[in-house]
Parts: C-alpha cells; structure tokens; sequence
C-alpha cells in the first residue's frame, strides 16, 4: 500500500508546480475570431480570453503577448502593441 502512495505523491507534487507566464514579442499574422486566436509571423498561436475585443487588434501590427503554456496551447492573458 505505502509502495503506491509514494509515486502518487510524487505525482501529484509535479502536476500542482506553478505555470509561469511567458511573454512573446511578434507580428500578427492571422486574426481568428470563430476561435479568438491570433497567430504571429513566426508561427505561434495564442488563444486569447473569450472577453478579448479583438478588435483592438490589426494584421501587421506587432505585438507582445504574456501567456501561459497549458497543454500544446499557448493562452494569453495580455496583449498589447510592442514598442
């Protein structure tokens, strides 16, 4: 019994450690609103909170966005113009 609770322990620890956000500097490629997602030139994808007004953002327009990795997914919390 004690053998199984051990790993599930260990186990439980590593998926509680904290998510730290992240932060991306690029253009926007594509603007998506059926999935409110923004994709940047350089390929990522970031899915952006259903209160997001999309559009406050443009194609073209460079951008530096705070996300958090969950998943594959990259959700964004922040999105504003990069200088």
């Amino acid at each position: 019994m004690i053998k199984r609770a051990i790993p599930a322990a260990l186990l439980a620890a590593m998926l509680a450690a904290p998510a730290f956000a992240a932060t991306m500097t690029g253009t926007i490629k594509t603007i998506d609103p059926a999935k409110n997602d923004i994709v940047l030139q350089s390929g990522e994808t970031f899915t952006l909170p259903a209160k997001f007004d999309l559009k406050k953002l443009k194609v073209g327009e460079k951008v530096s966005v705070t996300y958090l990795k969950h998943g594959g997914s990259m959700i964004a919390s922040k999105v504003v113009a990069a200088k």
